[in-house]
Order: C-alpha cells, then sequence, then structure tokens
C-alpha cells in the first residue's frame, strides 16, 4: 500500500507548496494538504505532518523527507524484529513465505526469493498481495519461457555483488518478453537484491516488484539488504541443523525428519521406498593406522561417492561415525541393488587412501530394505540394519538384501 502523508496547516498556500514538493520527491505517496476542519480518516500506518509555516518550504522538506526515511528504518527493524521471533517456531519454507509477504508492507506489493541450487538459480518462494494476480504473474512466466530473461536479470545482479534499482521499468529497454510480462501485469518497479550468506556466499537473489503508484527508489535498498540478509540467515541456520559438518551430507536429525515423511508419501500413494544401510569396513583400523585426519578425509570422499552414485530425488546422510544412509523415494529393491552395486564398485576401485598419500584399500559393506507398507519408519531401519549385518559377518565389501539369501556380489 503507498505511504499516506497529511500536512496539516492554517497556511493554505504553505500546505499546497509543501504538498507539491513533497510529492515531487516521494511520486508513490500520498500527499494531502488539511486544515483542522478537513482532517480525512487517519490509519495508523499514516503519518501527520504539522509545520512551521514560517519555516523555508526547501528546509522544511529536508528535515520531512529525513524524518520520513527514518520512519522507515523504524518500520523495517520492527518487522525485522517480528520475522526474528517468528523463526524460532517456524520451517524454513514458512519462515522464506513470511519474509516476502512482510516486505510488502515496506517494499513492493510483489516478491521472489530465487536460491542457487546445482548452479542454477530456482524460484523457491513467491507472494503477492494479491493471490490472482500472482498467478496470472507465474502463468505468464511460464507460457513466455521467461527463464533465460530471468536469469539473465539475475546474473547482472549477482555478478556485480550489487542490488539493482529500476525505479520505473518503462524507462529502460528490457527484452521482448520482459517487456511484454512487465507491460501486461504493470509492474512499474524492480529491486533485485543479492542473498550473501557467510564468506560472501551468494545463495540467491531477494526480487522486490511494485505497481503504480508505488515507485521503489534509491532509498528503498537498505529495506531489502536488511531482508535479503535476515533471509540469508534463516537459510544457513535451517541448514546448518541439518547438515553433517564434515562431509556436507544431510546429518542424523534430517534422517529423522525424512524417512517417516517418504514413508508417509508411499503409503499414501502406493509407491515404493527403499533404504541403503552402509558401513565403512575396518574403518577404525585405518584411523589407528593413519590418525583421525585421514580418517575424516575417507568419509568425506566415501561421502562424495554415495552422492554421486544416486539421483537428485535421493537423500544421501551420515548416519553417525563410519555409518551412511541412503533413502530412495520411488525405488523399487532391484532399483536399490543397482544403486548399491554401483557405490560398491565405486569405493572398491576408488584408491581412495591411496589418493590421500596412504597405503591399502577402502570398501564398504551395504544393506538394503524395502519399505512393507503398513509397517513403520523404524520397522525398515531394523531390517536394513539387520541387512547390513549379514553383509558384515558374510566377510565385508559386499551386499546383503533383507531376508533373501543373496550371495556375495
Amino acid at each position: 500500500m503507498p505511504r499516506t502523508v497529511i500536512i496539516l496547516g492554517t497556511d493554505s498556500e504553505y500546505c499546497a507548496q509543501l504538498q507539491r514538493a513533497l510529492q515531487a520527491q516521494l511520486p508513490d505517496t500520498i500527499v494531502i494538504p488539511a486544515t483542522a476542519d478537513t482532517i480525512p480518516p487517519v490509519k495508523g500506518s499514516d503519518t501527520i505532518i504539522i509545520p512551521d509555516e514560517k519555516t523555508d518550504i526547501v528546509e522544511l522538506l529536508r528535515l520531512l523527507l529525513k524524518r520520513l526515511e527514518e520512519q522507515d528504518r523504524a518500520r523495517t527493524a520492527d518487522l525485522l524484529a517480528e520475522l526474528v521471533r517468528l523463526s524460532m517456531t517456524l520451517s524454513l519454507d514458512e519462515m522464506l513465505d513470511k519474509v516476502l509477504a512482510k516486505s510488502t508492507e515496506v517494499l513492493g506489493d510483489t516478491a521472489f526469493i530465487v536460491l542457487e541450487s546445482e548452479a542454477k538459480y530456482q524460484l523457491e518462494a513467491t507472494f503477492c498481495v494479491e493471490a490472482d494476480r500472482l498467478k496470472r504473474m507465474l502463468m505468464t512466466v511460464i507460457n513466455l519461457s521467461l527463464q533465460p530473461v530471468a536469469r539473465e536479470l539475475l546474473r547482472r545482479a549477482l555478478d556485480k555483488g550489487t542490488p539493482v534499482v529500476v525505479p520505473n521499468l518503462s524507462h529502460v529497454k528490457l527484452a521482448p518478453e520482459l517487456r511484454l510480462f512487465v507491460d501486461k501485469h504493470e509492474v512499474l518497479s524492480m529491486i533485485v537484491t543479492p542473498i550473501r550468506g557467510k564468506k560472501d556466499r551468494v545463495l540467491g537473489a531477494f526480487i522486490t516488484m511494485s505497481t503504480a503508484p508505488k515507485m521503489l527508489l534509491d532509498q528503498d535498498v537498505t529495506s531489502a539488504h536488511q531482508l535479503a540478509d535476515f533471509t540469508a540467515m534463516v537459510i544457513e541456520n535451517a541448514r546448518a541443523a541439518t547438515t553433517d559438518p564434515l562431509t556436507g551430507l544431510h546429518n542424523r536429525r534430517f534422517f529423522d525428519e525424512v524417512l517417516p515423511r517418504e514413508a508417509a508419501r508411499s503409503e499414501r500413494y502406493f509407491t515404493p521406498l527403499s533404504l541403503l544401510m552402509i558401513d565403512v569396513d575396518d574403518f577404525k583400523s585405518i584411523n589407528d593406522t593413519w590418525g583421525h585426519d585421514i580418517g575424516d578425509q575417507v568419509l568425506t570422499q566415501i561421502g562424495r561417492i554415495l552422492e554421486a552414485c544416486v539421483r537428485k530425488t535421493d537423500f544421501v546422510f551420515r548416519y553417525g561415525g563410519d555409518e551412511f544412509a541412503v533413502v530412495l523415494p520411488g525405488t523399487s529393491i532391484q532399483g536399490a541393488l543397482r544403486a548399491a552395486k554401483e557405490i560398491l564398485e565405486r569405493v572398491r576401485s576408488g584408491d581412495i587412501l591411496q589418493s590421500l598419500g596412504r597405503s591399502g584399500t577402502t570398501t564398504v559393506s551395504i544393506g538394503v530394505a524395502k519399505y512393507a507398507h503398513g509397517s513403520s519408519p523404524e520397522t525398515l531401519i531394523s531390517h536394513a540394519d539387520q541387512a547390513l549385518f549379514d553383509a558384515k559377518r558374510s566377510g565385508k565389501n559386499t551386499i546383503r538384501i533383507f531376508n533373501q539369501d543373496q550371495p556375495d556380489l
């Protein structure tokens, strides 16, 4: 919503001059001159000004603009404080939605968060004060194949590391597809701000857009920066809570969230679900012989092999110590066995210790189990653990499937 400033004075000509000067500086602001007898209905978000009519207009305008800027900073500070409180109880997805919704109170009426994933930028969250308008905008993006144009726009901001501010899109040259989008949905202004995490790593972009009469200006960049920085903090905190610090894989805590969720999905849609439990053979000997630093590097390299052997839709976890787990949604026991075979071979032939300047062979043992509909996630874990125990007992460097007399592979 555009900001409303009410100028309350006795000299109508003076108030009219001040209105014109203030409106020229803040074209998106509704400025209303009034007298004590003609005060319009006032909302809590409105600003009332009672000017000293003896003060020079230019000097008063400078003081008013400074005051309004201070009010904007205070509004953003209050908004961020509310978001911090919400972050204690909401999930990452819920928080991203909330950041965008709250951003429309101080910036544009439509906002997006785009995050980097596997060297690509993907739309992660969206919000518009008009839900139907957002649907129409997203349909336009799909129908016009705007992704290449959008990526080019993001690249300009992210490569330079500074926000892109466009107060009036009608005054700039745009790609034909983007021009059609802007005109169709009457987008007036836009700010694209990099979302920067620790060590200045770019995680994505915060985008805010406005329609007339709201115009986003350079002074709005501070609020956009603050919201982008808060978004980075929320993302990194969420990732830290679910990531193993050594290997970069998902951790046991996240495993305990994912497996029940995927089991429920498997139950609901009657789709297959499989689980691999993987243990590094003779890992204690590696630590005792070469030290824990080498042991840590072995675990890290095995984690990379696991990620390379499964699909992007699968989940790889460091389950604890030298044990890993892989959750394979939509995967039959045959598909899980194929993944297990590739892991076994890649680890065995990877010469991990030699690549670290040491001698010896690194292998793993793997237990495979499938989810039985009507059972529990705990049962699936127990079955995979039993299969892993059978693999260890059979001489290691092998695969076993729960409840099957599988020969060494």
